[in-house]
């Protein structure tokens, strides 16, 4: 992957416009901002990619990770909603673009996702639509989904087609739910094997509130 391109000249972030860019797409706080990750975060979900995957690159930026996909999977979607970066890829590449990477610019919210996609990407750890997307990456049948948009940092591959349980039915231990929050839920005694456990939910305290009317 190319790191030494100069990325900062394509930040959306540093033109004068981009506020009311972001705010025309629905694009809040630092989601609409453009920074790439570090060379291991990539070579995590590349190494993990196979050889049949279809991949959806949510916000893939200057395309960096979708271009390196590309040479190890059957089709990329790069779905990127900021011109002047779907620009300034498509311009270094030019006539060198691979036959299977489908570069999209357009605001992924509105997007139709694309029914034969496998594995979601959404490296986006401000992403604030991830319950959203996880719930569209599930109705085209798409089977994983890697992200940082849960924990912020770690990179996680999510199986997006798993049974989940309610949150009031999750055992105790830290709960990653599909809304996007992380949590922990406290266990009656402490136990150390509790703290280490994540528990995939489909409801929590952040997108289920409880109600103090329906509390006894």
């Amino acid at each position: 992957m190319a790191a030494s391109l100069n990325w900062e000249a394509q930040a959306p972030q540093f033109h004068p416009d981009w506020e009311a860019f972001a705010a025309r797409h629905g694009l809040t706080g630092w989601e609409a901002w453009f920074a790439p990750y570090d060379e291991d975060t990539y070579r995590f979900v590349l190494e993990r990619l196979h050889a049949d995957d279809v991949v959806l690159d949510i916000g893939a930026g200057d395309c960096r990770f979708a271009l390196a996909a590309a040479s190890r999977v059957k089709r990329v979607y790069a779905l990127e909603v900021q011109p002047a970066l779907v620009s300034a890829c498509l311009q270094r590449v030019g006539e060198d673009l691979p036959r299977n990477l489908h570069v999209i610019c357009a605001n992924a919210l509105d997007f139709p996702f694309p029914e034969d996609v496998t594995t979601g990407v959404l490296l986006m750890r401000h992403c604030t639509h991830f319950a959203d997307y996880f719930r569209r990456l599930q109705a085209v049948g798409a089977q994983r989904l890697f992200t940082n948009a849960r924990w912020k940092m770690a990179v996680e591959e999510i199986d997006l087609q798993a049974s989940r349980p309610l949150f009031e039915h999750a055992p105790p231990g830290w709960y990653a739910c599909t809304c996007g929050a992380v949590g922990f839920k406290a266990p009656a005694v402490p136990d150390a094997e509790v703290e280490d456990a994540v528990h995939e939910v489909k409801t929590c305290p952040q997108c289920h509130p409880t109600n103090p009317e329906d509390t006894p």
